[in-house]
């Protein structure tokens, strides 16, 4: 292929970009792949010298990333036989004037979903999908939920989702996506969809979003390369700014954990990371895993302000705010601040958002700024507040035993542990977000519960501080 060519398609990408810079909503912000990126892309496939090789572009714009496939294709002496598929009508026009000269190309002027049902298996698929929310009742609304069986976020994901579906038994998928499908609930279902029925086999990242100067990419994005052949090292790329890549084989269960039901996906960039995830990947168990359970507190004060009381009655239990939970790990009963009542009435309206007297950990949602670390948690034992009920209000997190019963001395644990420095670099390098909710509490490497029960029982008479550095001790420094 020569450069005449990929100059040419080049040359397309960046004038269409510049034209359609004010129609990026009617283009559901489809940003064009700057010919760098799309060599990368092609590279990341496997060689198949003297094969003619079945490669899918669903929603090509002008056709630069299949201009680079066929690049790599000319060099490895492959014959490729395209399918170019675009939405808008003069992407479409442009696709068709960049490769009326290729013979084996076809661009399809189609939605991508809706020519779906007719597509056959592909050898490649390489795409950049536009990033925007499925909204619900559309039609990609509901051809998600009847192809796929489950409601995708976004059209990216759907794109993805629906193309692995297309993949020949060696087949390999090289997409360009947000980083932010990581973690969070929002893409559980996505990454289930490429954890459990696929493998993941390499990620590309880049310091610098300089590379995206001419399309306005705002979130940090990353290529991933997905097949459904097995493979137990995940290949990490990372391209600094001067240009030069590290790349690193990590195994694959310290990128996505096990015992994780979320299926966070993790990737160890800075110094320490590999050593960070060698520490907590030894854990095969989360919270769900043992019987236990992060919650998010179900008292939303504006909500429920008929049974909100400012003083404690016969009827009333104590209502805990994040603020209740101190950073020395201490809890405050009953103490008004800014307002806000601290006893919550018990009647029959209100069952629904209390919870029983047990053992917690409470787990502030939002860090303040005198905290020094991430989480910011206490142990509440049953024996230290009166009454049958409780209230926690919706800025705070709960931890409870579901399906097992939650000693005071795991309790006394599983706070010590959460609290340990190595957890707070975990969570920090990790979770992709300032706020700690029930997910990623719930995503946790955790230790098993009898490991935690004996911590608690020899320790109990520990101060908290001093728990929280014997836990990182015993759990982290024989790692």
């Amino acid at each position: 292929m020569n450069n005449a060519f990929l100059e040419k398609v080049e040359r397309s990408r960046v004038s269409t970009t510049n034209e359609i810079a004010a129609e990026k909503k009617k283009l559901a912000e489809q940003y064009f792949t700057p010919a760098r990126v799309s060599a990368v892309m092609a590279d990341m496939f496997r060689a198949r010298p003297g094969e003619t090789v079945s490669v899918l572009d669903p929603c090509c714009g002008v056709g630069n990333l299949s201009a680079a496939v066929l690049n790599r294709a000319e060099r490895e002496q492959e014959r490729v036989l395209l399918t170019l598929i675009e939405k808008d009508g003069f992407l479409a026009g442009l696709a068709k004037d960049n490769f009326f000269d290729v013979v084996d190309a076809n661009v399809i002027n189609s939605d991508f979903f809706d020519c779906f049902p007719k597509l056959s298996s592909y050898d490649r698929i390489i795409l950049n999908p536009p990033y925007s929310k499925i909204l619900a009742g559309t039609d990609t609304a509901k051809f998600c939920t009847s192809y796929l069986g489950y409601k995708e976020a976004n059209v990216y994901s759907a794109f993805v989702a629906c193309c692995l579906k297309l993949l020949s038994n060696d087949g390999e998928l090289v997409a360009i996506i947000p980083r932010s499908f990581c973690n969070g609930p929002l893409f559980k279902r996505f990454r289930n969809n490429i954890l459990e029925d696929f493998y993941l086999g390499e990620m590309y990242l880049f310091e610098s979003r300089k590379i995206f100067w001419d399309s306005n990419v705002l979130q940090e994005v990353l290529i991933l390369k997905i097949s459904r052949s097995s493979s137990e090292f995940v290949r990490i790329s990372h391209e600094k700014t001067d240009g030069e890549v590290f790349s690193k084989e990590i195994c694959r269960d310290k990128v996505y954990f096990k015992g994780d039901l979320q299926k966070f996906i993790h990737i160890p960039l800075a110094a320490g990371d590999d050593e960070l995830l060698n520490k907590i990947s030894k854990f095969g168990n989360t919270l769900l895993t043992l019987g236990l359970r992060a919650s998010t507190g179900k008292v939303v004060d504006f909500r429920c302000g008929d049974w909100l009381l400012e003083r404690k009655n016969k009827k009333s239990s104590f209502l805990l705010y994040q603020d209740s939970v101190g950073v020395d790990a201490s809890i405050t009963f009953g103490h008004t601040v800014a307002g806000k009542p601290r006893y919550i009435k018990v009647c029959k309206e209100s069952m629904s958002v209390l919870v029983p007297k047990q053992n917690y950990v409470l787990v502030r949602r939002i860090s303040f700024k005198e905290s020094s670390t991430r989480i910011v948690a206490a142990p509440l034992l049953e024996e230290s507040y009166g009454g049958e009920y409780l209230g926690v209000e919706n800025h705070l997190n709960y931890i409870w035993g579901e399906t097992v019963k939650f000693s005071g001395n795991a309790c006394l644990a599983l706070f010590a542990y959460l609290s340990t420095k190595t957890i707070d670099s975990y969570i920090r390098r990790f979770s992709g977000h300032t706020q700690i909710n029930a997910t990623d509490l719930n995503s946790i490497p955790i230790p098993e519960l009898a490991e935690l029960e004996c911590f608690g029982e020899r320790n109990s008479n520990m101060s908290m501080s001093e728990l929280v550095d014997y836990a990182e001790q015993v759990f982290f420094c024989c790692a």
